[in-house]
């Protein structure tokens, strides 16, 4: 792991040194109260050949690291720091922040809440990710955000990994599951052994 401190104070993980980084990215969002060390620990080794991982920090301190919200709610109510969390690090993806490297494509992995800013950032920015995996994960339910959405049913819809259990009924679960299948192309799995071919376009 190589860590980096970006001009805009962004704390960051790479998975490469700079001279081996290629134009195929994949973004990786922590959980709340983590870190992107730990992400990176545990899913790097998933990366496909000929791509870069980049872990970044959230930005709200936790007891055991950081998070991108205040709230783990599924249903938040604060529009403006769900986001400014998106946009944070949509500033951290100006190509001028890596050397002006321009990106072929970007790919995102979020665990926890780290997917509910994942799938934020799909609604704000559809174009911004070609494919994004979801690790135990949620959407957020919120008015304004839904204001954003894109038609449902889209032949040009992201590809989405979604990974849990499958166990939960909850409202949370739900949502997220009804608001993926309508905006996203949808794969389900219950472990991460799907990731690594799911990020090389296999699946």
């Amino acid at each position: 792991m190589y860590p980096a401190l970006l001009e805009t104070g962004h704390r960051a993980i790479w998975s490469h040194p700079e001279h081996l980084r290629t134009n195929q990215l994949v973004l990786f969002l922590h959980d709340a109260g983590s870190t992107p060390e730990t992400v990176a620990e545990h899913y790097f080794s998933l990366l496909p050949e000929n791509t870069t991982g980049l872990a970044l920090q959230a930005g709200f301190d936790a007891t055991f690291g950081h998070s991108w919200f205040t709230t783990q709610d599924h249903q938040h109510e604060s529009f403006p720091e769900v986001l400014s969390a998106a946009h944070r690090v949509f500033d951290a993806l100006d190509d001028d922040e890596y050397g002006n490297t321009s990106y072929a494509s970007v790919q995102a992995v979020g665990v926890g809440q780290g997917a509910a800013l994942a799938t934020t950032m799909l609604r704000v920015r559809p174009e911004a990710f070609s494919a994004l995996v979801g690790i135990n994960g949620y959407v957020i339910d919120n008015p304004m955000l839904a204001a954003l959405d894109h038609p449902a049913g889209r032949d040009d819809a992201t590809r989405v990994l979604w990974i849990s259990d499958g166990q939960s009924d909850s409202p949370a679960t739900v949502f997220s599951r009804e608001w993926l299948a309508a905006h996203t192309r949808l794969t389900e799995d219950e472990t991460t052994s799907a990731i690594a071919a799911f990020l090389a376009g296999v699946r």
